[in-house]
């Protein structure tokens, strides 16, 4: 009778099997310590990073230091880092940008007791075949040239010393191509004044694209940048605004300072925000590179309150008409909301005018009221009179002339002033009245 055939080998693998099967892997692999050293790697790494696994164990995998481009690459983002699987795209090393790019997978090897190491998967990126420009037909380039005449320099033209600082600035950053940081009050005209250099820049024919730090979540602003057909890769970008840097996470910082180093094709960066770089650096929410490489000209976008003469100007440019009496009752308010809500009140008002001239009555009740207050100022609170002070201080003022009178003599004062010596001894002690012959 023959044997029964041995059970299937369900049991658990030992470890040699688990080495041998991640050895044997084509997609290149690597394992992380908790200290984000490098434990193994596996023959497809080690082909396609051409270092061998003895250079490579024990080496450090982190962003920041003196490391190689290798392995600042292999350093696994906080997210991953906090327990969630996380997928990154970063440029091949050493190059600081892409293309070619690695997406790298790290998955977090939990316990009980949180995380004990990574496991790391790269994929390569093939490039995209180039596609040859096509000319943009007559009817688009037409609107192109129209929305750029609207960003000319006149709308910063002023008469205020600020203002015209400002204006001289920003014709000096249109003739130049570095990094632009400009600071200024929500409102005042950020967005504006970087399109203003963009549309008078050499980098005018590409794109402008605005990415908001505070608005938009990080995976959408590195999506758009750097994911399957995303902009980085694209050189149609001529300048990237990027609003409130210091709202991304610092790897996200990273990933497009290492782009606009190093890149293909990078454009021209221009950040906004409602303070200096050198604030938020301090603060630890930004980069030191932000402060020291992308902030070579640093403008100031002075506020409406500052510069209240160019408010005919401002409305000039506007589509609506103002009236003189509601221009006066605009003139008044401080507007802490700057440019944008004069243009939304200025906005609103015109349509409850229906076409014609904005007037007073078509403005918000608060401004008026405000006017009203400014031109029939309450007239200053009269002092009330304390009879009993007045009083005091003329019979005060009488006993002193008294006394001089008769030369110190209180007998002499006091028959001046029809009452008994006793009595002027008191007065002058309780309303302490200094002895002229003293």
């Amino acid at each position: 009778m023959s044997s029964p055939p041995p059970p299937p080998d369900d049991s658990p693998p030992r470890r040699e099997r688990w080495s041998s099967l991640l050895q044997n892997s084509a997609k290149p692999l690597f394992v992380l310590y908790r200290t984000r050293r490098v434990r193994f790697v596996n023959a497809a790494w080690e082909q396609l990073t051409r270092t061998s696994a003895a250079d490579a164990i024990g080496r450090a995998c982190v962003r920041s230091g003196k490391i190689e481009p290798l392995f600042r690459t292999l350093a696994p983002p906080p997210e991953a880092i906090a327990g969630q699987v996380a997928r990154v795209r970063r440029a091949v090393p050493p190059a600081k940008g892409g293309p070619p790019w690695w997406d790298v997978t790290f998955l977090p090897l939990t316990s009980a007791d949180g995380a004990h190491g990574f496991l790391g998967v790269i994929d390569l990126v093939q490039p995209q075949p180039a596609v040859p420009a096509k000319k943009l037909p007559a009817v688009v380039a037409d609107v192109r040239e129209k929305h750029a005449a609207a960003f000319t320099f006149d709308l910063f033209a002023s008469a205020a010393p600020t203002g015209e600082r400002l204006l001289g600035q920003l014709r000096l950053a249109a003739q130049t191509g570095v990094p632009v940081w400009i600071v200024g009050e929500p409102g005042a005209g950020k967005e504006t004044a970087a399109r203003v250099i963009h549309h008078h820049s050499a980098h005018r024919e590409r794109a402008f694209v605005a990415c908001d730090g505070r608005g938009l979540q990080p995976y959408l602003i590195d999506s758009i940048l750097f994911g399957h057909g995303g902009l980085a890769g694209s050189g149609k970008v001529g300048t990237l605004l990027l609003k409130s840097p210091a709202a991304l996470p610092r790897d996200l910082q990273q990933r497009l300072a290492d782009w606009l180093r190093a890149g293909p094709h990078p454009p021209r960066l221009i950040c906004t925000s409602a303070h200096d770089a050198a604030t938020d650096v301090k603060a630890g929410t930004l980069r030191g590179e932000f402060q020291t490489e992308f902030s070579v000209l640093e403008l100031r976008v002075p506020p409406l309150r500052d510069r209240a003469d160019d408010l005919p100007r401002i409305l000039a440019a506007l589509p609506a008409t103002v009236s003189p009496e509601a221009l006066a009752v605009l003139q008044v308010h401080a507007w802490p909301g700057n440019v944008r809500e004069l243009i939304a009140t200025v906005t609103d008002a015109a349509d409850r005018a229906g076409g014609e001239a904005v007037g007073v009555a078509h403005l918000p009740r608060y401004l008026r009221e405000r006017a009203m207050l400014a031109a029939n100022p309450a007239p200053p609170a009269q002092k009330k009179w304390n009879l009993d002070d007045l009083l005091t201080a003329v019979e005060k003022r009488l006993i002193e002339l008294a006394l001089r009178k008769a030369d110190g003599n209180q007998t002499e004062a006091a028959a001046l002033l029809g009452i008994f010596r006793t009595r002027l001894g008191r007065r002058i002690e309780a309303l302490k009245i200094a002895d002229p012959g003293a």
